[in-house]
């Protein structure tokens, strides 16, 4: 089996026009390791690339991506990736910021909303376990027959649900007590291009403005 044309033609233009530009940066984060500036936990969707949003260059972040950009409670016992990741970036990496960043029209979340919402029982997917890390958010959503709406509200909460998992860890209250950590929520729209922060104090997701 061979690798498909396009994915042969992208690398040999990234080998030949981009690589050489990038070496002797690569061969400097190879001698000295990685120092990343904070970790990203993102949606596993094609259409977000957060290292583009942040115009990042190799060795700027730490990334995790998984469907809905899920950070599970520490006691769970049905997923470790993404907790593994986290510890990793905390104790060994010792980043200093870490991003939940969400997305608009995501399809992770859309099927969570149309699962809890009755929408969807005939199917047996792996991700309908994943999605249960979703319900407490999904159990806070106000009453509203715009299905749009409902699914952009649990976009956001769910953020919120990921953020409540993280300050309920041990690993995460130390570090955020001995103040060696921030943890920041973002929301991506896509069609837009703007980006909102999540406000703890006042509970909403604020658009960046410059």
């Amino acid at each position: 089996m061979h690798l498909p044309d396009f994915l042969i033609d992208r690398y040999k233009e990234w080998k030949e026009n981009i690589f050489p530009k990038k070496q002797e940066l690569l061969k400097l984060l190879v001698r000295n390791g990685q120092k990343p500036k904070a970790m990203i936990i993102s949606c596993c969707d094609s259409r977000v690339n957060t290292s583009n949003i942040f115009s990042a260059i190799e060795g700027d972040f730490f990334e995790h991506r998984n469907i809905a950009n899920l950070v599970p409670p520490f006691e769970s016992n049905n997923e470790n990736g993404t907790l593994s990741a986290i510890e990793y970036a905390i104790k060994v990496l010792k980043v200093r910021n870490l991003l939940i960043c969400g997305h608009s029209s995501c399809g992770g979340i859309k099927h969570a909303y149309d699962y809890f919402s009755n929408k969807k029982t005939d199917r047996n997917l792996y991700i309908d376990k994943w999605i249960d890390v979703i319900k407490p958010a999904f159990n806070q959503i106000q009453n509203t027959k715009d299905v749009t709406e409902g699914q952009k509200s649990l976009e956001q909460l769910s953020i919120i649900n990921s953020i409540t998992n993280l300050n309920n860890s041990k690993l995460i209250k130390d570090a955020i007590l001995n103040k060696n950590l921030n943890v920041f929520g973002l929301w991506f729209n896509i069609s837009t291009g703007s980006l909102f922060v999540y406000n703890q104090e006042n509970n909403n997701f604020e658009k960046i403005n410059y």
